[in-house]
Formats: structure tokens, sequence, C-alpha cells
């Protein structure tokens, strides 16, 4: 069973976790990080070290929010340099719930090639919905 960290700006990887538990009760095995003003990559990269050796992470799929933020080029340096670390940007409540949903069912390997399936499913525009919805209709 892998693990999951959210690593992203301010109060939002904490956010992630709390609506994943109001979804599916307590997640266990998911670690928010959050980057606050005044801190830097380095930082970052201490704070996911500590939350890997602290919880005895093996595989771990690490959430960021925006790709090439610093969260994320912490996130990388630190994923260059260790075994069993996979590294998702761009992410949201969708994808986060289909990671825990999956956490006993798929390995690391697999969860990722999953979301890359999933990702397009996690973003909606309501014009394009209705649309579709229409030419069904006919």
């Amino acid at each position: 069973m892998y693990s999951i960290i959210v690593c992203a700006h301010g109060d939002l990887a904490e956010s992630i976790k709390k609506s994943v538990e109001m979804i599916f009760g307590e997640a266990k095995n998911v670690f928010p990080i959050r980057f606050v003003p005044g801190e830097n990559v380095e930082d970052i990269k201490k704070k996911l070290a500590e939350t890997i050796e602290v919880n005895h992470l093996k595989e771990t799929l690490i959430f960021t929010d925006i790709f090439c933020g610093s969260p994320y080029n912490a996130s990388a340096a630190y994923a260059m340099t260790h075994e069993g670390i996979e590294l998702v940007s761009g992410v949201n409540l969708p994808l986060c719930l289909e990671a825990v949903s999956n956490q006993t069912i798929k390995s690391l390997e697999e969860i990722v090639a999953w979301l890359k399936q999933a990702a397009p499913d996690t973003f909606k525009v309501l014009r394009d919905e209705l649309q579709a919805q229409e030419e069904e209709d006919f």
C-alpha cells in the first residue's frame, strides 16, 4: 500500500485531507505538508524528509498544487534522490479521492497510470456538458 503526501501552498494540503475525510472518513495514510510565506525549497524538502522518516513511508505518491511551484520543485528534488516516490502536480479533490480509494488495490505505478487517465474527467465545463446532453437528446 502506498502513502499519499499532499504538498501545497497555504492551507490547501490540510483542506484537501479534511475534504477526503469528510467523504471517506479517517485518512491515516494521507499527510499534508504546507508551504507558507518565508519558507523556501529547502524548508519543504526538510518537511518531506521528516514526514517520510517519522511515518516510515516506503511507497509514496506526492501530490503538489502547481507544476514548477516551490512545493513541486522541492518534491521533485527529493524524489530524484529517493526510491519509491512518484510525483504528480495539479492536485484536486477528485484525483485525491481516486488515489485514496485505490490505496489497497493498486500499486504506486498503477495509480499514477490510472490518475493520468482519470485527470481529464476531473475538469468539466458546464456549457460543454449541456451541449453534449443536447446532442444526445437528438
